[in-house]
């Protein structure tokens, strides 16, 4: 299985426009963070996680795969806002795009695209299906397993895919979803600063702290914001914590980035 991380940036993307680069060294590409968003490539099922407002640029960067399926983390804007985008590449290619999340997420895309979907000339482009915490559904050959998380005051969905997990935007996981992530072997996990101050998602030492407990062979970081420099992640995190970047790709089955 093969995995994409199209963009491993927080809500306000590295740089911002109020905070620029922050504590991240400026000279270092891998600094550069798009809103976060994942592809989970296996054989001929490619499924694309959120659509952050960056995601038209995120997908050309890697040749405007065609897309299997889409699954939603949550609604929040920079996980959602670029929905029409893909919306619009499949009404394009006259196909239908399944597209998974909550009730709550789904009907928030509903309204984000309430005037593209009130329209007669406009093909929907995306079918809608509704997914609940903890019961597992199928994208072809590809079982996803969706993992109740807590977002602040709301919540947000992880998934498990085999042996892998993706849990972002994330600050507190019940012991039913701990269960759920029981034995995974290579894990992306949302860690936004080093600070502990954030109250919606985990800090740098609580995300150690998960890594610990669940034991899996590798764990990338993602959702980073600008206190989280690459190359001091590095040098300080143990071999078995890494920080993604844009355009990572890593092969589940080997371990390590490959690329």
């Amino acid at each position: 299985m093969k995995i994409t991380i199209l963009g491993c940036g927080p809500s306000y993307g590295v740089p911002s426009l109020t905070r620029g680069f922050c504590e991240c060294d400026a000279k270092n590409e891998k600094n550069i963070r798009l809103r976060t968003a994942m592809l989970l490539q296996d054989k001929e099922v490619t499924i694309l996680f959120d659509t952050g407002p960056e995601i038209r640029l995120e997908l050309l960067r890697v040749g405007s795969p065609d897309l299997t399926a889409l699954c939603y983390t949550h609604s929040h804007y920079d996980h959602m806002a670029g929905a029409e985008d893909v919306r619009a590449m499949m009404r394009e290619k006259d196909q239908i795009l399944p597209v998974y999340g909550t009730a709550g997420d789904l009907s928030a895309l509903k309204d984000q695209l309430s005037y593209v979907l009130r329209s007669a000339i406009n093909k929907p482009g995306f079918r809608l299906h509704h997914i609940t915490p903890y019961h597992s559904f199928k994208i072809k050959h590809v079982k996803l397993t969706p993992i109740l998380q807590q977002h602040g005051n709301g919540i947000s969905i992880g998934y498990r895919i085999g042996d892998f997990a993706y849990c972002t935007d994330v600050h507190s996981i019940d012991e039913k979803g701990w269960r759920a992530l029981q034995g995974i072997k290579v894990w992306v996990l949302g860690c936004v600063s080093s600070s502990s101050h954030n109250q919606k998602h985990l800090s740098l030492d609580t995300a150690i702290q998960w890594v610990h407990r669940l034991k899996p062979d590798i764990t990338y970081l993602t959702h980073m914001g600008g206190r989280m420099d690459y190359d001091t992640l590095c040098r300080e995190l143990p071999s078995y914590i890494r920080p993604a970047y844009d355009g990572m790709v890593i092969d589940t089955n080997k371990k390590t980035p490959h690329k």
